[in-house]
């Protein structure tokens, strides 16, 4: 329970004074500071961290009955980066015309029919079109005899997106199966799930001492993730020389330091530093786990494409193609969302593909708790 020291009781339906509310907005947010900072002393990601603490902040101010433009002027939201398309007020001309950006909820199927948006009414058209492409898409399942409202006892997913998504593994050169895809609550859930899925598969190769390479910085939730599945965690700090990039000479390293090492996460392009691997650093890594390999020491590639998509596209099919070689695919495990190419942030589905059909099956029995989520195309 949040309190305060103002004479304004601000859960009644009164509203305080502005300048009560400023101080009442203030004394919320270092209290919510002070009880989040816990938090992020754990280990979970901090800008998830922050985005949580700024949602609450902004449900208790709306509670509280703090006026909006106080709000605007007090809370930043400097978190993830989303966009709520319902708050967008802009219209340059006359209303409809293409400098109209309060038309953007409308046109992207997020606002519902008639719903106002600052003075705009919703025709919901294209929200009304998904929901009818959403039904188009569960008659097909019927057809393949796979009904989305039955429980999938082997957990597999929807077959038909499953093959979909095998196919769009086609612009980067590869063959890609539908058993070799796996679909996730976002590309972090897969993570999740692929760092649990293998040390599962190393349990019962008599395997204890499974470890982690984490090149940073960069995305840290997998960290926590890793840690809470029971791996070791060894983390590289790379050098700005290097355009915080892992070398291959670095790699060499580390790999010869630390034997237990059987896991590299490596994001391609990488967030915060925004700095994009090449293919000859790229091929450089993989020369390094080729050369390990032939000496009977299997290291996979958990590789994240978040960003891959975004950036130019002949750079980005350079990239993949590194990939493409039987030795380096059949230990590459991919991890995709369509959060950073399609700005689906707030959908949260992901997909896993593994190169490797044997260690695949590993995955089963962790993606089959996710099934439900997107059983629908």
């Amino acid at each position: 329970m949040i309190t305060h020291n103002t004479s304004v009781d601000p859960l009644k339906t009164s509203v305080a004074p502005l300048q009560d509310q400023y101080a009442i907005l203030r004394q919320m947010r270092s209290e919510l500071l002070l009880r989040y900072r816990p938090h992020i002393k754990e280990g979970a990601g901090p800008i998830r961290v922050m985005a949580r603490l700024v949602a609450e902040l902004e449900r208790e101010c709306r509670k509280h009955n703090i006026a909006e433009e106080i709000m605007q002027t007090e809370i930043v939201n400097r978190t993830i980066g989303d966009v709520n398309l319902r708050l967008i007020t802009e219209c340059e001309g006359a209303p409809g015309s293409p400098g109209d950006y309060r038309l953007l909820a409308d046109e992207l199927g997020i606002a519902l029919p008639n719903e106002q948006l600052h003075g705009y009414t919703a025709t919901g058209e294209t929200y009304l079109w998904l929901r009818n492409q959403m039904m188009e898409c569960e008659r097909l399942l019927l057809s393949r005899n796979y009904d989305p409202r039955i429980y999938d006892i082997y957990g597999i997913g929807n077959p038909v997106l499953r093959e979909w998504l095998a196919q769009n593994w086609e612009q980067w050169g590869f063959s890609i199966t539908a058993e070799q895809v796996h679909l996730g609550l976002g590309a972090m859930d897969g993570i999740d799930k692929v760092l649990r899925g293998l040390a599962h598969m190393y349990r019962t190769q008599n395997i204890s001492d499974a470890a982690v390479l984490f090149p940073e910085p960069g995305f840290n939730v997998p960290e926590w993730q890793a840690r809470s599945s029971g791996y070791r965690l060894h983390t590289f700090q790379t050098l700005p020389e290097h355009r915080f990039k892992l070398t291959g000479l670095q790699l060499d390293q580390i790999l010869q330091g630390n034997p237990d090492i059987r896991i590299i996460y490596l994001t391609i392009t990488n967030n915060p530093t925004t700095f994009a691997y090449t293919p000859d650093e790229l091929n450089a890594i993989h020369a390094v786990l080729r050369r390990y390999r032939d000496m009977g020491r299997i290291i996979f590639i958990l590789t994240d494409l978040a960003y891959i998509g975004t950036g130019k596209p002949e750079e980005d099919r350079a990239r993949m193609a590194t990939f493409g070689t039987s030795d380096v695919l059949q230990h590459t495990i991919f991890v995709n969302s369509f959060s950073k190419t399609h700005t689906l942030t707030g959908e949260r589905f992901g997909w896993v593909t593994c190169g490797n059909v044997r260690v695949s099956g590993c995955f089963l029995l962790d993606f089959a708790r996710c099934d439900r989520g997107h059983r629908g195309c």
